[in-house]
C-alpha cells in the first residue's frame, strides 16, 4: 500500500510540476511565439500547395492561440529561457511528463524533477513514456556505459541547453554535448544516435544538441611532412581512411585510434515526424544524417561542419508517396570525399528518390564536390515525375566542382546556382546566389581551415622499372612484375575545432543558421 501510495505522489507532483512549467509563459515567449507564427504564415502562403509543412503551421498556430488563453486566464511570470515551443511540449508534458538529464545525475533516480535527474540521455529515453519532454542540462552524453550510441525508440521531444539546476536555457553557453571519446568505438552501431520509431505521425524533436565525433576520428600518423595533410593552423592531420589505425583523442594522445564508419543521425527506416533545430552536427566521419524513412522530416537553424561523404543522405522508403523534407536556415560547410583524392562524393544535400524537399535561406560552402546534388534519379518514371523539388534564396560558396551536380556530361554535369532554372529537375528555383568573396565570413569561419581547403590538392608518383633487379628475377620466373605508387594529400577532413564552429551561428544575416533564441 505504501508503495502505490508513495507513486500516486510521485504522479501527483510530475502533474503539478508539469502545470507550473504550463502557466510560465510570460509576455516575451509569447511575443516570440506569435513572431514565429506569423513567420511561418507568410511562408506557407508563398509555398502555396507545399505539402505537409501545412501541419506544423496548424501546431504552432494552435500553441499561440491556446498559450495566449493560459497568460490571460494565469498571467504568471515565466522561465524567459524556456523552449521556444513551449507551450506544444507542455501539452505533451501533460500526458507523457518532464524529465530532465544531468551529467551530476544518478541512474536510479525517477528523473521527473530537476533535484532528481538522470545521469543519462539513454536511460531517460528508456524510461520516458511515448510524448514526454526530456530537459538536457550542460555536459556530455554518449550512452549508457560510454557506449557511443544513443538509441531513440519513441516519439519525444528532446531539448538541451540549460543550466545545472534547469532555471536558464542558452544553447551555446550551456552546451548539451553527444561527443564519444575513442573507448566507445568497439561500441558503436550504425549511428552516434540510432532512430527505431514506427509511430507515423507522431513527433520526435532534437533541439539545441551539439554532435561531434571529433574526437573518436582516426588522424594519420605519417611522419612524412607532405603526406601528413596538415596545414599551417589546422587542429590535426588528414583523417585516416576507415579502418586504418591512426592518432586520436582531444589532444592526439593516442596512437590505437580506429574509425567507426558510422553516421552521426542514423535514420533506421523509422516512421515519425522529425524536427532538428539548433544542432550542431560537427565533424563526422560517414554523413551527418543518413537513413531510409518515413514520415515529415524539417531541420531548421542548424550547423553542418567537416561531414565525410555528404551532410545530408535521406531516402524516402513509402514506394507510394514522396516524403518531404523541408531544409531551411542551415549552414553547411566543409563537406569532404569518400578518399582523399577528392574524386567522388563531397556533397551538403543530396535529393535522393522518395522525398520532396524543400531548400531555403542555407549556406551551402566548400563541398569537395557539390553544394547539393540531384545525380540519383528514380528508376520507376512515374514516381520521379512525382518528387516536388523547390530550391529558394539559397547562398553558395567556394564549392569545388559546382553548386548543383546533375546527370549526364559523363561523370554529372556541374551547375551554377545562376542556371538552376534551367534544370528540369528543380520545380522551383530563385533567389539562389553563389559568392566567392570570403571575407564576409570573416572572424566567424577558421582562417586557417578555410585557407587549407582552397589550396588542397591530391597528388600521385610511381617507381616502376622492368628491368630492377627484383623485377629481373620476378620474370624469370613467370611473376608478375612489381612497382610502387606513393599518393599524397595536402587536406582531407581534417578535424574542425567545435568552439569554432559553434562561432558560425549568426555568421551571415538572413541567410544560414543564426544565434539560437
Amino acid at each position: 500500500m505504501k508503495f502505490f501510495a508513495n507513486k500516486i505522489i510521485r504522479t501527483m507532483l510530475a502533474a503539478v510540476i508539469a502545470c507550473t512549467f504550463s502557466v510560465s509563459a510570460n509576455a516575451q515567449i509569447l511575443n516570440d511565439i506569435a513572431r514565429r507564427a506569423k513567420n511561418a504564415v507568410e511562408t506557407r502562403t508563398k509555398m502555396a500547395a507545399d505539402r505537409a509543412v501545412q501541419k506544423t503551421l496548424d501546431k504552432a498556430e494552435d500553441a499561440v492561440e491556446k498559450g495566449a488563453k493560459s497568460a490571460v486566464k494565469g498571467n504568471k511570470k515565466a522561465n524567459p529561457n524556456a523552449p521556444a515551443n513551449q507551450n506544444q511540449a507542455n501539452r505533451n508534458a501533460a500526458k507523457g511528463g518532464i524529465y530532465y538529464v544531468s551529467e551530476s545525475g544518478n541512474n536510479q533516480n525517477d528523473g521527473l524533477t530537476p533535484e532528481t535527474p538522470v545521469k543519462n540521455i539513454q536511460k531517460a529515453v528508456d524510461i520516458a513514456p511515448e510524448g514526454s519532454t526530456l530537459y538536457v542540462a550542460e555536459g556530455n552524453y554518449y550512452g549508457l556505459l560510454r557506449s557511443g550510441t544513443i538509441t531513440i525508440n519513441k516519439p519525444l521531444y528532446i531539448y538541451g541547453g540549460f543550466n545545472s539546476d534547469f532555471s536558464k536555457r542558452d544553447i551555446l553557453n550551456y552546451r548539451t554535448m553527444v561527443q564519444p571519446t575513442l573507448e566507445s568505438n568497439g561500441t558503436m552501431k550504425m549511428g552516434t544516435i540510432m532512430l527505431d520509431i514506427q509511430s507515423p505521425g507522431s513527433d520526435l524533436v532534437l533541439d539545441g544538441i551539439i554532435f561531434d565525433r571529433g574526437n573518436s576520428v582516426s588522424y594519420t600518423s605519417s611522419q612524412r611532412e607532405d603526406d601528413k595533410g596538415q596545414p599551417e593552423g589546422v587542429e590535426t592531420p588528414r583523417m585516416n581512411p576507415i579502418g586504418t589505425m591512426g592518432l586520436g583523442g582531444p589532444n592526439l594522445e593516442s596512437r590505437e585510434a580506429l574509425t567507426n564508419e558510422t553516421a552521426i543521425l542514423y535514420l533506421n527506416n523509422s516512421s515519425v515526424d522529425l524536427t532538428i533545430q539548433n544542432c550542431a552536427f560537427l565533424n563526422a566521419p560517414s554523413y551527418a544524417i543518413l537513413g531510409l524513412f518515413k514520415g515529415h522530416m524539417q531541420i531548421d537553424n542548424s550547423i553542418f561542419v567537416n561531414c565525410r561523404m555528404a551532410a545530408i543522405d535521406v531516402r524516402g522508403s513509402d514506394a507510394k508517396v514522396n516524403q518531404p523534407v523541408d531544409f531551411t536556415n542551415n549552414t553547411v560547410l566543409f563537406s569532404w570525399s569518400r578518399l582523399k583524392d577528392f574524386l567522388d562524393m563531397g556533397y551538403g544535400f543530396r535529393f535522393l528518390p522518395g522525398t520532396d524537399c524543400y531548400l531555403a535561406n542555407n549556406i551551402f560552402g566548400c563541398s569537395i564536390f557539390a553544394g547539393i546534388d540531384y545525380t540519383h534519379i528514380d528508376s520507376d518514371k512515374n514516381r520521379e515525375a512525382s518528387r516536388n523539388t523547390i530550391v529558394e534564396d539559397n547562398i553558395f560558396f567556394l564549392n569545388r566542382e559546382g553548386d548543383l551536380t546533375i546527370p549526364g556530361g559523363g561523370k554529372f554535369m556541374r551547375v551554377s546556382s545562376v542556371d538552376f532554372s534551367d534544370v528540369e529537375y528543380l520545380d522551383r528555383a530563385s533567389g539562389n546566389k553563389t559568392v566567392s568573396d570570403a571575407s564576409i565570413f570573416k572572424g566567424k569561419i577558421d582562417e586557417a581551415y578555410l585557407k587549407g581547403f582552397i589550396n588542397a590538392s591530391y597528388s600521385e608518383s610511381t617507381n616502376y622499372d622492368p628491368n630492377s633487379a627484383v623485377n629481373t628475377f620476378r620474370q624469370a620466373f613467370g611473376m608478375n612484375m612489381t612497382g610502387t605508387m606513393t599518393s599524397t594529400s595536402s587536406m582531407f577532413a581534417n578535424r574542425y575545432n567545435w568552439k569554432k564552429a559553434l562561432e558560425l551561428f549568426g555568421a551571415m544575416d538572413g541567410y544560414g543558421a543564426q544565434l539560437p533564441e
